[in-house]
């Protein structure tokens, strides 16, 4: 369709009939030539939809020009259609802009701002649009720096009653901003506003007086309390989605959130009843400040529970503890139907469960290797259902000295099933030493193989020529058999999957080494192996 859209004039065609012209001015379809194409023939309503259906938000302005060109009918269709041009990015320039505008009448609009594709200066930009207040719907403003007190000033002059949707964000690094924003100036939010996005901008929260929303974002946001959260979320009982990332309480305000959140009877009721929310993402905040917040919502259809935070000592590992306590029926209603989950490792003390509808990520950088354990054990056995068989991915990212102790901690309680080994090609830990541990029974009593129930593996960072390692790992595997005093032989390996840095698919380069991978075959008797996501044949 693009084809001929850029090869349309106004201009009649060898295959246009002159009733193009009388159906641009309203002919019914009966009156129209049989040469016209079906689509010429259709009612300019219905032609009206059909663009409508094919043009979507990324459209930009100048492709809604082209489509003027292709003949008169759909020239006149098109410019008659305000609601054809309610899409209004700045990346199309103040000409388009301004056209746009006018053909869009009395519509609502969508409006686009993003400082690093816009062709035009902000101010021209709201200068414009600023004529139409009224007919704001949605207004996403994107900034490339942090300098967000004067760019935004424009914002505090005027209140867009038609508001439904803003988006505010600024660059990332340090702030620029002297000052804390007050939009609208300084008045409530729009009543209709049901989807906010605020990043990286620091905005005078409170004076929002938000409530009703739908849908609420706030990421690296300053000058928003405790009290300012709650309310928010008090006040919209039908919210749907809810992402709270780096939230910045002050310690003062901590100490405040909990005569806020926790004693029964706060603001009238213990807890707040979300029935819409579908999907919470709590990542960067203070453990307080989460277990504030867990223990007030009660949110009985959750498909989505995402939470990442740090625990720097054992007193946070416990509150951590108390978070997750408030809501045992939602972890267990998230994770019912899962038929197998995940567990990520790193060496920069970062562990991630994902089960079902489960997202949990903890940073235990400063966590003795005790309390590190005792907490996954709470975590394991406070979802509703046992993990003990359900088939566990362990993705373990780069080498550190406590990694054969975790092993062996898994191999004693989880059934890992398929084994990543990884390591970060910027700044990761050499995963070498990992391999080894894998080829033989545990020194330590009692004696096991790890991870035995393993039959799947990736190593993603094997050397250019190839790694003993590994295959002495793979033949030991394979060979081992059970013994008298009990020691069970580890599975052989189903599926083998190697490559040189993490690449695949096209872009994946050709094995430097093919008597490694021929090794790897041989020893690895029945197993499918794979380099960088191609499955070789038998003989390389």
């Amino acid at each position: 369709m693009s084809g001929a859209i850029q090869r349309g004039t106004s201009a009649s065609r060898p295959n246009e009939c002159p009733t193009s012209d009388l159906q641009a001015q309203g002919s019914s379809p009966s009156e129209a030539n049989s040469c016209d194409p079906p689509i010429h023939r259709l009612p300019p309503e219905i032609l009206e939809e059909v663009v409508r259906y094919y043009i979507h938000p990324e459209t930009s302005l100048q492709g809604l020009v082209r489509l003027t060109l292709v003949c008169r009918r759909w020239q006149t269709v098109i410019e008659g259609s305000a609601l054809l041009w309610t899409t209004i990015n700045a990346a199309d320039g103040a000409v388009l802009v301004r056209k746009a505008l006018k053909m869009a009448k009395d519509v609502l609009l969508d409006l686009t701002f993003h400082e690093e594709t816009a062709q035009m200066t902000r101010q021209d930009f709201f200068k414009l649009i600023g004529e139409r207040t009224d007919r704001w719907r949605c207004l996403s403003v994107d900034l490339a720096s942090r300098k967000w007190d004067f760019a935004l000033e424009e914002l505090n002059k005027c209140i867009p009653s038609s508001l439904e949707a803003l988006h505010l964000s600024a660059g990332y690094g340090p702030p620029m901003g002297s000052d804390v924003v007050a939009l609208f100036g300084g008045n409530p939010a729009p009543p209709r506003l049901k989807e906010i996005s605020l990043l990286n901008i620091s905005i005078s929260f409170a004076s929002l007086q938000l409530g009703g929303l739908r849908s609420l974002v706030i990421y690296d946001v300053r000058g928003i309390t405790s009290s300012d959260m709650l309310n928010v979320i008090r006040e919209s009982p039908t919210i749907e989605y809810l992402r709270l990332e780096y939230l910045l309480v002050s310690p003062n305000d901590e100490a405040f959130s909990h005569q806020v959140f926790s004693p029964p009877g706060a603001f009238g009721n213990a807890t707040v009843r979300l029935t819409s929310l579908i999907c919470l993402f709590l990542s960067g905040i203070s453990v307080v400040f989460l277990k504030s917040l867990l223990s007030t919502i009660s949110a009985p259809h959750l498909k989505t529970l995402d939470i990442d935070c740090e625990l720097q000592d054992p007193s946070i590992a416990q509150l951590l503890q108390e978070c997750l306590h408030h809501q045992l029926s939602t972890l267990a209603r998230l994770t019912a139907n899962a038929q197998a989950f995940k567990v990520c490792l790193s060496s920069c003390a970062r562990y991630q469960l994902l089960i079902g509808g489960l997202n949990l990520t903890i940073y235990m950088d400063d966590l003795p290797l005790n309390n590190s354990n005792e907490t996954w054990d709470w975590v394991s056995n406070h979802l509703g259902r046992s993990l003990t068989k359900l088939p566990l991915h362990l993705d373990l990212v780069d080498w550190e000295p406590e990694t054969p102790s975790r092993l062996e901690w898994f191999t004693h309680r989880v059934t890992v099933t398929k084994l990543t080994l990884s390591c970060e090609p910027y700044y990761g830990t050499a995963s070498e030493p990992t391999i080894p541990i894998f080829s033989r029974p545990t020194a330590s009593y009692p004696v096991i193989w790890l991870l035995p129930e393993t039959e799947i593996i990736e190593v993603n960072q094997v050397p250019e020529d190839g790694d003993d390692d590994i295959v002495e790992m793979i033949k030991k595997r394979h060979s081992a058999e059970d013994v008298k005093d009990g020691l069970a032989a580890p599975k052989p390996f189903r599926e083998i999957w190697l490559s040189c840095g993490g690449g695949s698919g096209a872009d994946a380069p050709n094995p430097v080494n093919m008597e490694f991978l021929e090794e790897v075959q041989r020893v690895g008797t029945g197993a499918d192996v794979y380099w960088h996501r191609n499955k070789l044949g038998r003989g390389g």
